[in-house]
């Protein structure tokens, strides 16, 4: 698998945002909707990734792996995977490594089986696994993993067996030679991820860092997962690995939000902060988010009760309705100017934040995400469009030949229902296309739409999604 230019581009996107910022404010102040197929202005970078794979424990006999293939997903975070896979020890180094006081040099202390099982059906699906070393959230009353290591060192080791057996053959292993490792996941989150103050988690980091460096020198090793996008806590990470000679390949963190800047605004905010600290190569990954228009006190029942949960699930304008999945593609969008390397949305299973409802019904999150992997796959070079509107997107693009055309028109929350006239070039004046969406009464269809004289009418609710096939 050749993986040194799947993000090529992302640099010069950094150099080049405030331009692209440039015009897209002079198109709203008052130009129209349009797309014009002749120009290409880059490519569509494969951002779109996805927190955990179709689940191997469940209670359906459904094999979900052909919906996740469909999606197109270009990376697969490794977290959380035992609570998507009931009574399955994977990914957790205390999953595979079960007696952590053990000796990390001998292979029979590992138990590897289900995780290669696991990451094995990634890859055949041509996605690149995020490897999260570490342990999966706890909200139970006593911590049992979610702790500091006691010995550092100690831990350091069995991590490199874990990364020498996917990428050196040992213990009967292999040679994928998976790029991405994560030291831990939100150590800011006390106590229900660590259990000391961040200082000693930016000293963790920097031992098992230098650790894996040190026997590894072709992977990309990154971090600390933070909760949120704190800029000194960044910094603080930052500035102790280049005092300290180690390794900061990415720089990673999660955002649940309910406004788009949320999540748009950070990446140049953090690129600037990276670049001060001396790591202007480190990737920025938003490796966990989503759509999130609530309270954390309705999630966990506290607030509204049952009825609230429900709602929350359900609606249109919950977290995974046509409101969400209009977010989601808006997001998508609008990231490809930015210097943001990848995004991980969470997540694919979990059935409170997943793509797929506990009765196997798909959600329209599932099909937003699917639209946008379909469009980098069929057409991965981006074209010139204007969209004037402040939450209404345009994504255009073609395949490398320029016989597949596609448009992805995101409308998101807006006050009312409207119809996006888009001015189309290099394309017939006149014909028909295929148009799946995704709205308010549609979780998805598809219907064929006609156009005259080179204009294209979309009629959107407030909330919907389009993908336009030419």
């Amino acid at each position: 698998m050749k993986l040194s230019n799947v993000f090529k581009g992302a640099a010069a996107l950094a150099a080049a945002f405030l331009c692209v910022c440039a015009a897209n404010v002079q198109a709203a102040d008052g130009g129209a909707f349009s797309v014009d197929f002749t120009q290409k202005i880059g490519d569509v970078r494969p951002i779109n990734g996805i927190n955990l794979w179709a689940n191997m424990s469940c209670e359906t006999i459904e094999d979900r792996r052909p919906l996740a293939e469909a999606c197109q997903f270009s990376t697969v975070r490794l977290h959380d995977a035992p609570w998507d896979n009931n009574g399955i020890r994977l990914v957790d180094v205390h999953q595979i490594f079960g007696n952590l006081d053990a000796d990390p040099k001998d292979p029979k202390n590992y138990y590897f089986g289900p995780t290669d099982d696991y990451i094995r059906n990634i890859l055949t699906a041509g996605a690149v696994p995020i490897y999260r070393l570490g342990t999966s959230i706890e909200h139970t009353a006593t911590k049992y993993f979610a702790i500091k290591p006691a010995d550092p060192e100690h831990y350091a080791e069995i991590c490199a067996g874990i990364v020498r057996h996917y990428n050196a053959k040992w213990a009967d292993g292999f040679e994928w030679n998976l790029p991405y490792w994560e030291i831990w996941n939100e150590p800011n989150i006390v106590p229900q991820m660590w259990d000391s103050d961040y200082e000693s988690y930016c000293r963790f980091y920097v031992v098992v860092a230098k650790r894996l460096r040190a026997e590894f020198p072709n992977i990309k090793i990154g971090g600390p997962a933070l909760a949120g996008s704190n800029l000194a806590q960044i910094k603080q990470l930052a500035d102790l690995c280049k005092r300290e000679g180690a390794p900061l390949e990415f720089l990673s963190w999660h955002c649940y939000a309910r406004y788009p800047n949320e999540l748009l605004d950070p990446p140049a905010e953090i690129r600037k902060t990276l670049d001060e600290a001396g790591f202007p190569d480190a990737e920025l990954h938003l490796n966990e988010w989503h759509y999130f228009p609530t309270e954390w006190s309705v999630v966990h029942g506290t607030k509204g009760g049952d009825q609230a949960k429900r709602e929350l699930s359900e609606s249109p304008t919950g977290l995974h309705g046509a409101e969400a999945a209009a977010f989601v593609d808006f997001v998508l969008t609008r990231w490809l100017d930015t210097p943001l390397t990848m995004s991980n949305y969470y997540a694919f299973g979990l059935e409170r934040w997943g793509l797929i409802d506990p009765y196997g019904k798909l959600r329209p999150t599932y099909f937003a995400l699917k639209f946008f992997g379909e469009l980098r796959t069929e057409a991965p070079k981006r074209v010139a469009t204007a969209d004037p509107g402040q939450y209404v997107s345009l994504l255009g693009a073609v395949s490398e030949d320029g016989s597949a055309k596609r448009l992805l028109v995101s409308v998101y929350k807006q006050d009312d229902a409207q119809t996006v006239e888009i001015d189309l070039k290099g394309v017939p004046e006149q014909g028909e296309v295929q148009v799946d969406y995704i709205d308010y009464d549609h979780d998805f269809a598809s219907e064929t739409v006609a156009y005259t004289d080179g204009k294209l009418k979309l009629n959107a609710q407030k909330s919907s999604v389009f993908l336009v096939r030419f």
